[in-house]
């Protein structure tokens, strides 16, 4: 599936929009209870097999998770969750619960080399015990607000503009801590830009927070290249 920069970008408004639930983090569901072949069907984000490794490509919507958790049950021989170019989330919770299946799996995630991935596609990335880089690639983060109201009263409140010690935080705050083992890098995510911008992260940045833990040795082969190569130009539009 691929998108236009058009789309892309009402995407990552939409994204950004989502209202953020006041409860406390997501608890693993037993993805055989909750797993739905039908529903995964419905999901844009494209998946691919390739002997090891579990290559996602585009936006994660709100039937991604029951795809890939899916295709990771059927394919037991996946070590490696490969990111390609995968601009964010349009529902955080199901993201957020793949992430946790992922980690409680004990599998790894790359962000293949000259690839892109930003605002949701970050957060599953963290999903990843060993968690590695190719050279070129690019990792944004901004940060969630609340949005309400309609025509000239629309309005939005960032997330920097909420107290620390509001629930609203939760969500992406107590995800964080559980992959990175503190909250450091959530803080900086919601002041690093707003949720209609993007920071992208540096390299001191990534050893700062420790995004990055690993080192792959093996250059990986993109399995779907033409659909990577606009799915990269509508998400990186303005990488440095």
């Amino acid at each position: 599936m691929t998108f236009t920069v058009k789309k892309r970008i009402i995407s990552f408004l939409i994204i950004a929009a989502l209202l953020i639930s006041m409860g406390k983090s997501i608890a693993l569901e037993n993805p055989s209870e909750v797993t739905s072949a039908n529903e995964g069907a419905k999901s844009q984000t494209v998946a691919q097999v390739v002997e090891q490794s579990l290559y996602l490509l585009g936006t994660f919507d709100e039937y991604t998770s029951d795809k890939i958790i899916s295709i990771l049950e059927a394919s037991p021989e996946v070590e490696l969750i490969v990111l390609t170019a995968n601009g964010g989330s349009i529902n955080d919770r199901d993201t957020i619960r793949l992430g946790h299946y992922i980690r409680q799996k004990g599998l790894d995630t790359h962000l293949i080399a000259n690839g892109v991935a930003a605002s949701g596609g970050v957060s599953l990335y963290l999903s990843g015990v060993r968690r590695s880089v190719g050279g070129g690639a690019h990792i944004g983060v901004h940060s969630w607000a609340q949005c309400f109201g309609k025509g000239q009263s629309f309005q939005c409140k960032q997330a920097k503009d909420f107290p620390k010690y509001e629930e609203a935080h939760s969500l992406h705050r107590d995800y964080i801590k559980k992959m990175l083992g503190a909250d450091d890098f959530y803080w900086f995510s919601i002041e690093s830009a707003p949720h209609n911008s993007i920071y992208w992260l540096s390299d001191h940045d990534l050893r700062r927070f420790q995004i990055t833990n690993h080192r792959l040795s093996v250059n990986l082969q993109l399995p779907f290249l033409d659909e990577f190569e606009e799915e990269y130009e509508s998400t990186c539009h303005n990488c440095p």
